[in-house]
């Protein structure tokens, strides 16, 4: 029904593929994240219910559409081990795996429980392993003392022990136990939220999930207070309780609110049109994107920031205010397409190519006058042609300064002129001069005479195009992750260890050193003067990095020049320590 209202109110065409059809041809989706402030979320959910439904997860659609049911909560158990080396992967590299369980709802009504292990590869894509089990499983499963048999054997009798559904299992139970194996994980954090999804029944090209309520809890039993009893998998104490958020009962420093949804737009590139209202919603006032937001991330960094060195670079806007004026966001998304726009301009018009695709259809239609000829390639002759031809029967130019005859129609072409009149052919020879003009943009003559050599150091910018003050690479605030900072101070403690280590030896010389000893002495300001350049290098070199970082520099961080002058000074003072004594 819905597609079928859809096809109509949007223009569609008849002949267009049903639902069906379009799903045979599976495609990749492209997912983006977003903040949305509480003040914002009940104008949110009416943008997009005003295109998408929701999408009811309970199978009791009566119950909750009479509200005698509220909408079931999700609980995520994500599992890692005492030294965070999931996580830690996760951060810094960004390419890492991770197990979780999931389940519906309240634990005691006996829900389904998903064992979920997701791999992210290099190219941001993820593979994924799935299984299906029961709470009375679980525990025995984490340890390793059931492999999924009784599953294994009911497909066994349905599909044969040798099926494609039987071997899938068995590899996927294998692998997911040989990981827990290997990495000794053990539930650590407990994520519990409620979401709306929208989309179209039959229809996944657009699909939106909306996350409220978000709360993280410690699920973890490594201190001398564990939060989880170790022998068992799960907090009893809020399953069996079924507490609810806000999980008033939790202590203070065991639980995380979010303060913000989570909202997840994952679109479908299936070659049709784009969807505006979308795009509309992204650039909306009411949302703030979030690239790289992760739920497990955030409540380890959150909740055992103790163990962790490691933090998300989003974790500094969390203190921030989200909300945005309107009139300023509008205003600002109209400057940023115009700019675009300038820029598309700008590079067409600098390669000598058509004029863009983005500009104005009257612009696009001027220009074709101007500038085109019948068969699209530019004519200067042609236009030389006309314009004499046009003074001749009484022609005039328009606001745009191109000449149209009074008789002509409007949307008449204008004729190419025979091969007898200029003696050769005029679309051939301008594309040949055309071609020879943009060649000569691109790869300037290489004369070594004067004024060549001025003319290539001061190159004039195309009509229009102004040299920016501001780069677009250095516009908008330093978004740097935490480990480039925390990088970069590392280094600096270094060298100020260094130098420390290298002044307490000279003190050290100087103080046994007797007052005839004079070598010595001498070895000791050596040392102390290697040491002072150690630490004023140090410094130094901190400071130059640090505004390489600020200043989105893409200048080499490297500089080997301090650790080749401080081991030639210590080379050369212990040899002539040992020369003089």
């Amino acid at each position: 029904m819905y597609s079928f209202v859809r096809q109509h109110l949007d223009g569609a065409d008849k002949n267009r593929i049903s639902m069906s059809e379009s799903q045979q041809g599976r495609e990749e989706y492209t997912s983006r994240k977003f903040w949305v402030h509480p003040d914002n979320l009940l104008e949110l959910k009416t943008m997009i219910l005003r295109r998408l439904p929701v999408l009811v997860y309970n199978p009791q659609t009566s119950k909750v559409a009479e509200g005698s049911q509220p909408d079931p909560s999700i609980t995520s158990i994500y599992f890692d081990n005492p030294a965070f080396n999931l996580y830690t992967r996760k951060v810094d590299q960004g390419e890492a795996s991770s197990l979780r369980l999931r389940w519906y709802g309240q634990l005691n009504a006996r829900p389904e429980i998903y064992v979920e292990k997701k791999t992210v590869k290099e190219d941001d894509t993820s593979d994924d392993t799935r299984l299906t089990t029961k709470e009375k499983y679980v525990q025995r499963f984490i340890k390793g003392e059931y492999g999924m048999e009784k599953q294994i054997q009911k497909l066994s009798d349905r599909n044969g022990p040798d099926s494609e559904k039987v071997n899938h299992l068995k590899m996927s139970t294998e692998e997911i136990q040989n990981f827990i194996k290997e990495n000794d994980l053990q539930p650590m954090l407990r994520a519990n939220y409620t979401r709306t999804a929208f989309q179209i029944p039959g229809d996944d090209r657009v699909r939106i999930s909306l996350d409220t309520n978000l709360a993280f809890i410690r699920e973890d039993a490594i201190d001398d207070r564990p939060c989880r009893d170790p022998e068992s998998w799960h907090r009893t104490d809020i399953d069996n309780s079924e507490m609810e958020y806000p999980f008033s009962s939790i202590r203070k420093g065991e639980i995380v609110r979010f303060p913000f949804a989570l909202l997840e737009v994952r679109l479908r590139d299936s070659g049709s049109r784009k969807n505006e209202w979308v795009e509309d919603i992204i650039h909306s006032h009411l949302v703030k994107e979030a690239p790289r937001f992760s739920k497990f991330v955030h409540g380890v960094a959150q909740l055992f920031e103790d163990y962790v060195n490691t933090f998300p670079f989003w974790l500094s806007e969390m203190e921030t205010d989200i909300r945005k004026d309107p009139q300023k966001a509008y205003e600002d998304e109209q400057a940023k397409k115009q700019k675009e726009l300038d820029d598309e301009f700008a590079v067409g018009s600098f390669l000598k190519s058509k004029p863009s695709p983005n500009l104005s259809r009257s612009q696009h239609k001027s220009q074709q006058k101007g500038m085109i000829s019948p068969v699209g390639s530019p004519s200067v002759q042609v236009g030389s042609y006309m314009k004499s031809a046009n003074e001749q029967r009484g022609g005039k130019k328009n606001d745009y300064g191109t000449l149209t005859s009074q008789n002509a129609p409007l949307d008449g072409t204008v004729e190419e002129p025979d091969d007898d009149e200029t003696g050769e052919h005029t679309h051939h020879t301008e594309r040949s001069s055309t071609f020879a003009g943009g060649l000569k943009n691109l790869f300037p003559g290489f004369s070594t005479s004067k004024y060549a050599i001025a003319k290539r150091n001061k190159q004039a910018l195309p009509p229009g195009v102004s040299k920016p003050e501001i780069w677009i690479k250095d516009q908008g605030p330093v978004k740097v992750e935490a480990k480039v900072w925390l990088a970069n101070q590392r280094t600096f403690i270094k060298w100020q260890h260094v130098s420390i280590l290298l002044a307490s030896l000279s003190l050290g010389l100087f103080n046994a050193a007797g007052q005839d000893n004079n070598v010595a002495r001498a070895l000791a300001v050596v040392y102390t003067i290697v040491a002072l350049l150690t630490a004023g290098w140090g410094y130094g070199i901190y400071m130059w990095r640090m505004s390489l970082i600020e200043r989105r520099s893409g200048k080499d961080f490297d500089a080997i020049t301090g650790p080749v002058v401080v081991c030639v000074g210590l080379i050369v003072a212990l040899v002539l320590n040992f020369a003089f004594k």
